[in-house]
């Protein structure tokens, strides 16, 4: 029988729940133990790194944040989630219990630093199996895994099947003008087109003082992010979807607030746990930011598959985008989710691409041709795509939507029968 660690027994002492220690015990083969997916979630560098010296001779999966962390539960097969230090306080716990969305079945372990009855208590109240105190040791690591039997037990007797959660597509430049709305608003228009299913795809506009999407799809919303903010504590998927505003294409968006002195009531717990709610209810979630690297578009950034870095071909759009760059590499961003797009190409640009990206140490995905249809679209309060479909920019902004797009895309003539693109 494996032995049990305290903070377990404080676990116990809570909910009053004993389990059968005697037969919760891992699986073996007659070449050892059974070999189990697990997945480590923390900010920790070192501490992930310890943890998976001691899971040698299993699968293990790591994440740095719970939107990887969901994007793992749905591409691989893991069966258990010890969620580290980095996440032992009451926001952290909250949002880490957002995995269960995605599988109700998975084991969901806290690891912490020094347990306290508020977190314990926390954890019970958000569906955890069991609260550990760090560093993990051989003997929590046999009890860890005792949580996967028992999860198979509920999953044979009909438990239920992982959620689908949308991609999360964020769109940044640290520079203003640069032309970051412009491509939010044609991407997510062309992914809505892409999809067949406009009303799959949502536009968070996440420019919480200065957002310019819905006038630049000619939207008037009756509900705004702020609404959200106000009812955080009743908030739901019925809730949400009550707030959003209909584009004419039937793809769907959540406004930024009004005025700009609104801002201040959407704090970066609101805008994480409307992201959450969006990704479950949406498979395309595009997110127009602000053009500087608050504490709000750091969060969303980490929780982003795909970010869409706009620069515009001129010398200062370069030297901010590499200070962003900059910025994002000392807080161990993962380049990999970064394409760079360029705005605005022409032959007058004095820029070369291939020293731009020396500069970037990035390497252009894709780039929108400078043209006056772009504005003019703008004006009239329509994208591109839409408006001038055959046009060179249209084409362009399309192959970006590709970029991110998952799956075949409907033929054109099809989408154009359904009225997606004129």
């Amino acid at each position: 029988m494996h032995s049990r660690s305290s903070s377990m027994t404080s676990l116990d002492s809570l909910t009053g729940f004993q389990p059968n220690w005697d037969w919760c015990l891992v699986i073996s083969d007659a070449d050892g133990v059974t070999t189990r997916s697990i997945l480590i979630v923390d900010t920790d560098a070192a501490a992930v790194e310890h943890t998976i010296g001691l899971l040698d001779g299993h699968k293990v999966y790591t994440a740095r944040n719970i939107s990887d962390a969901q994007r793992k539960l749905v591409e691989e097969g893991i069966e258990l989630a010890v969620i580290g230090p980095g996440f032992a306080h009451d926001a952290g716990v909250a949002e880490a219990a957002l995995l269960l969305d995605i599988q109700p079945s998975l084991p969901l372990v806290l690891v912490a630093d020094g347990t306290t009855t508020e977190i314990l208590r926390a954890a019970i109240r958000m569906g955890y199996r069991d609260v550990l105190d760090a560093p993990l040791d051989p003997a929590k690591v046999e009890s860890l895994l005792a949580h996967i039997e028992r999860a198979e037990s509920i999953v044979q007797s009909g438990g239920a099947p992982k959620a689908k959660i949308g991609k999360v597509v964020t769109i940044m430049s640290p520079k203003g003008g640069a032309g970051k709305t412009m491509t939010t608003v044609n991407v997510a228009l062309a992914l809505a087109g892409m999809s067949g299913e406009p009303e799959r795809v949502v536009i968070l506009d996440a420019d919480l003082q200065f957002g310019d999407v819905c006038i630049s799809l000619q939207v008037e919303p009756q509900h705004t992010i702020v609404d959200a903010a106000r009812d955080i504590d009743k908030l739901d998927e019925a809730l949400l979807n009550s707030l959003l505003a209909s584009h004419t294409s039937g793809m769907r968006v959540l406004s930024a607030p009004l005025e700009p002195s609104l801002a201040d009531e959407v704090s970066t717990q609101v805008v994480v746990k409307t992201l959450g709610m969006l990704k479950r209810m949406f498979d395309y979630v595009v997110i127009d930011t602000a053009p500087f690297l608050d504490e709000p578009v750091l969060s969303i950034l980490e929780r982003s598959d795909t970010v869409l870095l706009v620069v515009d071909m001129d010398l200062p759009a370069v030297k901010n985008a590499k200070l962003a760059l900059d910025t994002l590499k000392l807080i161990k961003f993962p380049f990999e989710k970064i394409k760079l797009i360029l705005n605005r190409v022409n032959s007058k640009a004095r820029l070369d691409i291939d020293e731009l990206e020396r500069s970037l140490g990035l390497t252009v995905q894709a780039a929108v041709s400078s043209d006056k249809l772009v504005p003019r679209a703008v004006n009239e309060g329509e994208p591109v795509v839409s408006l001038y479909p055959r046009s060179r920019p249209a084409k362009d902004l399309r192959g970006v939507a590709a970029l991110v797009f998952e799956g075949e895309p409907v033929e054109e003539e099809e989408e154009k029968s359904k009225g997606w693109f004129k």
